[in-house]
């Protein structure tokens, strides 16, 4: 009776434990989210569980404020974990998405795929005060690991506007970019608007960002341009300004 009685108190423990970490609330998740990242990644109103739960991401800017993106859900898988990964599912509000992103994270790696993240015009007009976008960033696969980073990335820039202009929207635009070891290419190109941009440039974690492009209006729109071309950069041609990003 005793060595019954003893593996039931095991037993219940062991279910005891198990509920604790099946209904840990998603606000653990967000504490460990931000603690993890040194407060660059904030989880904000984060409701559900650690596996399914949903929660408003936001990166912290070095000013201190906040880059507040779209309410994300995930659905975390827990076979996998006795595998040692990781599998979460995300899903956006308001985009339309037809398959959810997937994480999978193991020791020293991170791969993704089916990614989508919108980025709103407020956002993107705090870094771009000049040019006010509105940005979506997608990716069929991207992986991150010891190694370094492997895949591509495509940031599509539409509607672009600017308070330095009364055309708007001034055009749209594509960013690609590829990743191999702890570089990132880049490579801008306009897809539609009055206001051409052209660009290349690259990132490594050692040397920054280092981007130099150009800026030109269509034939039509030269007059009503030319007060934000010069914001934009020296003009080095008849028409045609430079301008670099570097960081």
């Amino acid at each position: 009776m005793r060595k019954t009685g003893w593996r039931a108190w095991v037993l219940l423990l062991l279910a005891f434990l198990v509920t604790l970490v099946v209904m840990a609330p998603a606000t653990l998740l967000a504490k460990i989210v931000e603690e993890g990242s040194e407060g660059k990644f904030v989880l904000a109103n984060a409701t559900g569980t650690m596996w399914r739960g949903s929660a408003i991401p936001a990166i912290r800017q070095l000013t201190g404020g906040l880059f507040v993106l779209e309410k994300l859900h995930w659905d975390m898988s827990m076979l996998p974990l006795l595998r040692g990964k990781a599998s979460i599912e995300f899903r956006w509000d308001n985009i339309e998405q037809i398959q959810p992103v997937l994480a999978t994270v193991s020791y020293g790696r991170i791969e993704l795929r089916n990614v989508i993240v919108p980025l709103h015009a407020g956002i993107l007009g705090e870094l771009s005060p000049l040019l006010r976008p509105e940005m979506q960033i997608s990716s069929e696969s991207f992986t991150i690991s010891k190694q370094g980073m492997s895949g591509t990335v495509v940031a599509d820039w539409m509607n672009a506007g600017s308070v330095l202009s009364s055309v708007n929207p001034l055009g749209s635009y594509r960013i690609n970019v590829v990743a191999a070891g702890e570089r990132l290419d880049a490579t801008l190109a306009t897809t539609a608007g009055v206001l051409m941009l052209e660009g290349r440039g690259n990132f490594t974690l050692g040397r920054g960002l280092n981007f130099k492009g150009t800026a030109r209006a269509s034939e039509d729109s030269r007059g009503s341009l030319n007060e934000l071309l010069g914001n934009l950069g020296p003009e080095s041609s008849p028409g045609v300004h430079t301008f670099n990003l570097m960081q």
